[in-house]
């Protein structure tokens, strides 16, 4: 059996997880340097000296004598997971470890499920049950604590010196390349977990009272028609992959028989659940926006409520992430059922209610990895199609099953579309997706990759509405999510210092 030192052991897993978990941040590095030119390689070892300095400082830290296998066993496949993910394109930031935390919180498996794969299982055995293997086999010398500590600090010293004298060395090629570069720091494993976990934590415990806003908002016109109106929330939807915006496929044979208002410009707030569907209902503007800030004060559907509307929110997905906290909600996506479950009923309840109306509609849309699970086979127009996760796939198996689960969308909307119609003659069905997805572009997949460097196909999303009074357009004005509570707002006619008229898309 093999004998190792302590110090040795967390060495020799810092350098496996720099070198071997880091395979995408590598490749993306060795694109943009010339490793045989002076500040390609001056810039790489600076840097790998950086990454490996801070690595083993943070394994240094948090392990001890006692639980210092179990720790770096858990380091391993929690880096293990994130390179393969790295290889999708997905980033693990704060607000990926929101939506994480909370679908731990809701106990929300399916989406857990769906990320299973055997390529997943494949990639995590070697890169981290392999090594792990190997570390329960070794033996650990054993020293007492004064010699152990010593043997710590002379090892970290020399560890850290080394890095100094490396990027000292190459200084003004670390900084300039890294300030050109600053997007690499996103798949540097697992130290962007880390920090992005400490940007959580410490948002978490930034507690602040709750902001009423919007408290003098009123409906003056109290003698016209009862409003009724369905906005949906759309899932992971492209604005480039909708047939109104010009994509080469029929995939919205029904909606370009309607009578609409068409945005075919509109950017997302965000790239993920987490981050967009709060910003989506909030007034502070996607420059002044945070999560936390939003959750701390009065949305747009709190104002409706206090204004007299009856605001109902429904959803098929995993949560309405705290927007619906304070109005009447249900959730239907744990009985595994598709979005136009969400229809069934909503006359009934529309009609009991003696006020104005508005129902929030969360739909699944197109959330991936597997899109073929988001419509039913008679829905299967294109085809092949992905039956797997988008890796496994050829591109044209899953844009196949990625349309039609915007076809299925174009149905939903539709039918909403068909329900107002008929039943109400003041009326209208809005609709914005939260987010895009990135299909295999640039060997990028799903969603989720932060703003700055996210490409389009995450945040240009589509966006349109019906109104029972015809109201139609094409709009190629560039617009976004801010324009949305404002909007909303402004079609029940709701009076408050808060509402902007100027992002009001119907006013």
């Amino acid at each position: 059996m093999l004998k190792i030192s302590v110090n040795r052991l967390l060495l020799l897993v810092c350098g496996f997880i720099v070198v071997f978990d880091n395979l995408v941040f590598w490749g993306k590095l060795f694109q943009r340097i010339d490793f045989f030119e002076a500040s390609g390689f001056g810039f790489f070892w600076g840097f790998l000296a950086s990454m490996f300095v801070l690595t083993y400082l943070i394994l240094v830290l948090f392990s001890n004598k006692y639980m210092l296998k179990i720790f770096l066993s858990i380091v391993l496949i929690i880096s293990a997971i994130i390179g393969y993910f790295a290889e999708l394109g997905v980033v693990f930031d704060q607000f990926m470890l929101t939506n994480i935390v909370d679908n731990i919180k809701e106990q929300n498996t399916k989406e857990a499920q769906e990320l299973l794969s055997v390529p997943l299982v494949v990639h995590v055995s070697i890169f981290a049950f392999v090594p792990i293997t190997l570390l329960w086999m070794a033996k650990i010398k054993r020293h007492s604590f004064l010699i152990e500590s010593k043997n710590r600090i002379l090892t970290t010293l020399t560890v850290v010196v080394i890095a100094i004298i490396l990027i000292w060395a190459n200084m003004k090629y670390v900084t300039y390349f890294g300030r050109e570069n600053r997007d690499l720091r996103y798949f540097i494993n697992p130290l962007f977990l880390v920090k992005s976990g400490y940007s959580y934590v410490e948002d978490m415990f930034d507690t602040k009272d709750f902001k009423v806003i919007g408290s003098d908002a009123i409906i003056r016109n109290n003698n016209k028609k009862k409003t009724v109106g369905i906005f949906i929330v759309g899932e992971t939807a492209r604005a480039d992959r909708f047939s109104l915006n010009g994509y080469h496929k029929l995939t919205n044979p029904l909606l370009e028989k309607r009578t609409l208002m068409n945005f075919s410009n509109v950017a997302s707030c965000g790239t993920s659940t987490a981050y967009s569907v709060p910003c989506m209902f909030s007034l502070l503007g996607k420059r002044d926006y945070s999560p936390k800030k939003a959750g701390n004060q009065s949305n747009a559907l709190d104002i409706l409520q206090k204004a007299g509307v009856k605001v109902f929110w429904l959803d098929n997905n995993s949560s309405c992430k705290g927007v619906c906290n304070r109005i009447e909600n249900e959730n239907i996506f744990y009985q595994d059922k598709l979005d136009i479950a969400m229809l069934d009923n909503l006359k009934r309840y529309i009609d009991k209610q003696q006020s104005d109306v508005l129902i929030v509609l969360h739909s699944l849309g197109s959330h991936g990895p597997r899109y073929y699970k988001r419509y039913p086979q008679a829905f299967e127009k294109f085809t092949p199609t992905c039956k797997n996760t988008p890796e496994k796939c050829t591109h044209i198996e899953v844009d196949n099953a990625y349309d039609n689960s915007v076809l299925y969308t174009d149905y939903l909307i539709d039918s909403a579309i068909q329900l107002m119609k008929k039943n109400y003659p003041d009326s209208f069905v809005f609709y914005a997706s939260d987010h895009g997805e990135s299909l295999g572009e640039k060997g990028v997949y799903l969603h989720g990759l932060p703003y700055v460097i996210a490409p389009k196909a995450q945040t240009h999303v589509p966006m349109l509405a019906w109104f029972s009074n015809k109201k139609s357009g094409n709009v190629d004005q560039a617009l976004s999510h801010d324009n949305i509570s404002h909007s909303l707002l402004g079609l029940f006619g709701v009076e408050t210092k808060v509402y902007n008229k100027a992002l009001d898309l119907f006013r």
